[in-house]
């Protein structure tokens, strides 16, 4: 599967979907064009099948794992599922 540039890119891009996802705020100024489309065609199709809400607390959609605050999901999303969401991206 194709992939970015290099690891810096790739993070950054998986940062910023995953930002989008949760709706934390995001710098719209850090990401190319063509990037934005891929993620924005993420957000819409597969946001909801990586981050679960329930009862007000977070959980993985990859693994199951929670409850998490929203921050909590974020970190654990790019510590332990960065290569997960990036497949999902490029998809």
């Amino acid at each position: 599967m194709a992939r970015f540039l290099d690891r810096a890119s790739e993070t950054m891009i998986a940062r910023y979907a995953i930002r989008k996802v949760l709706k934390l705020g995001v710098d719209e100024d850090s990401i190319n064009i063509r990037d934005w489309h891929r993620i924005t065609r993420f957000v819409k199709e597969k946001g909801n099948s990586i981050v679960k809400l329930k009862k007000g607390m977070y959980y993985c959609g990859f693994c199951g794992k929670g409850p998490f605050t929203r921050r909590g999901i974020y970190l654990h999303l790019l510590r332990v599922h960065l290569d997960e969401v990036l497949d999902a991206i490029l998809e």
